[in-house]
């Protein structure tokens, strides 16, 4: 009788103990709820997919699915959801007893909204201009200097196309989706190669792409335009300031020299002696170079000692002899990698300064620069002189007056010729000039005592000319 009353007692305590643990499951679990529901735009009622659900002051959420529909578990304690969209308005929306909450996100208009210059200085937003345009910030343009500026668009602008010229001074031939556009400056259509236009004074440039810019600018705007917008006064808020920019470059010339051949001398069928550069000796006018293979004998050389009163006689292999005044040398490569010897590292340096002012309804900017570019040809060089005054006064809230000059000046006291021909310094050191020379013995190329009158023999005259002008 005793076990089976301690029996019972210990089933009692169990089964009470159950009952307990499945009471406090139950509360548990009725304190958690689901929420479910969809999100929609405002504007077209179309579900939104990817919409974060988050729990207020927690890490957990869930996304809306590719219907914008959405289920979330809240626990008892959180009683707020945030939903969030880039590009729309956040919301948080309080629970209470709702178990389906749908949101509507209405589109973030608070953005910034950028604007371009079009057609005499009118400001636009681009969103509403109704043809492809690109900008660039002059910043831009003075990190890589460039002597044209228009050169600086290179790979920034889609569809324009620039091709440098080779020229000292040569306008870069640009191409907007093939085609030649226009320039305008400050709302202008201007005739330019852009050489007078100085980095430091632009402020932007805007590439108005397409037809359809002819609306502003006439049939001289039918293939796009090219807009150039100068710096004006100060946006410093003490409505002054002064700016000095620096800048230096050096240029290292040619990536890659091209190949040539230093086995053979100038000449033809073996055969080279010089007498007068003038066809006196064998081919020293010519500009084949099929002479004889460089071992070091001795044949008469355009720097040889004159010696009138003897005669000197050069045999060669193919039976061929030749009698001169001309003391013979070693025929060696001196002139191996002329053109490397020949080239300098570039230079191109940049000094700016600008003041610029503003008041109320003012601002004037004042602004010189000087560039000196030092070219890879030795005896080359291009100097720039830039001044730019801009000024502008607002005569009430819709009329402004503005003014602006710029003065450009270029020189230089020599300009090579680069176009394929005899006039071309690296056509005759590359292609007709054989490696018999040095240009080494070259650099001093004057006659003693005749300085800027007579140069010393050479065996080519247009090897003679280019090292003079080079």
């Amino acid at each position: 009788m005793y076990s089976n009353k301690s029996a019972f007692g210990t089933f009692l305590l169990k089964f009470t103990a159950l009952l307990g643990f499945l009471c406090i499951t139950i509360i548990s679990i009725a304190q958690e709820r689901i929420i479910a529901g969809s999100v929609v735009s405002v504007e077209d009622s179309e579900g939104l997919p990817g919409v974060n659900v988050m729990l207020k002051n927690s890490t957990q959420g869930t996304v809306t699915d590719y219907k914008g529909t959405y289920s979330i578990t809240v626990p008892a304690d959180i009683n707020t959801l945030v939903f969030s969209y880039i590009g729309y308005v956040s919301q948080e929306v309080e629970i209470g007893n709702q178990a389906v909450i749908n949101v509507e996100l209405s589109v973030n208009t608070v953005s910034l909204q950028e604007i371009v210059v079009t057609a005499l200085g009118i400001e636009k937003d681009k969103s509403k201009v109704g043809f492809a345009i690109q900008d660039i910030d002059g910043a831009d343009l003075i990190k890589a200097r460039e002597p044209n500026p228009m050169n600086s668009l290179t790979g920034k602008v889609a569809g324009l196309t620039i091709a440098q010229s080779a020229e000292l001074l040569g306008a870069p031939n640009i191409y907007l989706r093939g085609k030649r556009p226009l320039f305008v400056v400050d709302g202008v259509p201007i005739q330019s190669d852009t050489w007078n236009i100085s980095p430091d004074d632009i402020d932007n440039i805007t590439v108005l792409k397409g037809p359809n810019a002819s609306a502003l600018y006439g049939s001289r705007g039918q293939f796009g335009a090219v807009q150039i917008t100068t710096k004006r006064g100060s946006k410093d808020k003490r409505g002054f300031s002064v700016d000095f920019n620096s800048s230096t470059m050096v240029d290292n010339g040619y990536l890659t020299i091209p190949k040539v051949q230093f086995e053979y001398g100038p000449g033809d069928h073996g055969r080279y002696a010089f007498a007068d550069g003038k066809g006196g000796g064998l081919y020293d006018s010519d500009y084949d170079i099929w002479g004889p293979k460089f071992e070091g004998q001795l044949i008469p050389q355009y720097d040889g000692v004159v010696d009138p009163d003897n005669t000197y006689v050069t045999n060669f292999p193919n039976g061929a002899t030749f009698e001169g005044n001309i003391i013979p040398t070693p025929w060696i490569a001196r002139g191996a990698n002329n053109l490397e010897r020949y080239l300098q590292n570039g230079l191109l340096s940049t000094n700016n300064i600008a003041v610029t002012a503003s008041g109320d309804k003012y601002d004037i900017r004042f602004s010189t620069s000087f560039t000196y570019q030092k070219g890879i040809v030795p005896n080359t060089q291009l100097n720039t002189n830039n001044f730019n005054i801009s000024t502008g006064y607002d005569i009430s809230p819709k009329f402004r007056f503005e003014a602006g000059m710029n003065y450009n000046k270029q020189y230089s006291d020599n300009f090579p010729d680069v176009v394929y021909g005899p006039n071309s310094m690296i056509y005759n050191i590359i292609l007709w000039a054989g490696a018999d020379w040095s240009m080494d013995d070259m650099r001093n190329y004057w006659q003693p005592g005749k300085e800027g009158l007579a140069t010393k023999i050479c065996r080519l005259y247009q090897v003679q000319q280019s090292l003079v002008y080079g």
